[in-house]
């Protein structure tokens, strides 16, 4: 049976060369970040397959493309390494990153985007965390 689902318009006018010049541009930066380099050198092996898939990622995400598979909160809770006082750094890197690489409409959009799922992923790190019975992080 075939799918009848119409396919939801991409987030925001971005190709996908973009995402992937984006994606690499960052995390060359990242590898030379002070506090950030060592986590995600620590954490990452093949940093072609995970730029690859963090582009994959993004694409999903905004163009609503197939081909991402993961579960990026499971990843992040996984690694101990990734606090939530990483978050903001990485934000500024990426919003940072961002206005150099692509038109102001764009990296507005992409940043806030990005903004969106950091601070997800950091409540989420900081609620997974906290001690049995202990309140829910809301800020």
């Amino acid at each position: 049976m075939a799918d009848t689902q119409p396919k939801r318009p991409k987030m925001f006018d971005v190709t996908a060369a973009e995402i992937s010049r984006l994606v690499t541009v960052f995390y060359a930066r990242i590898r030379q970040h002070e506090e950030l380099g060592p986590v995600f050198d620590a954490a990452v092996a093949d940093w072609p397959a995970h730029e690859a898939k963090i582009a994959a990622f993004w694409r999903g995400a905004i163009l609503r493309e197939e081909g991402y598979s993961g579960n990026p909160m499971q990843m992040h809770l996984a690694n101990t390494a990734i606090l939530p006082e990483h978050f903001p750094l990485w934000l500024d890197l990426f919003r940072d990153t961002a206005q150099r690489e692509l038109d102001p409409e764009t990296a507005h959009a992409f940043a806030n985007l990005a903004d969106r799922i950091g601070k997800g992923l950091s409540y989420g790190i900081e609620n997974f965390r906290q001690p049995d019975g202990a309140p829910p992080v809301l800020t």
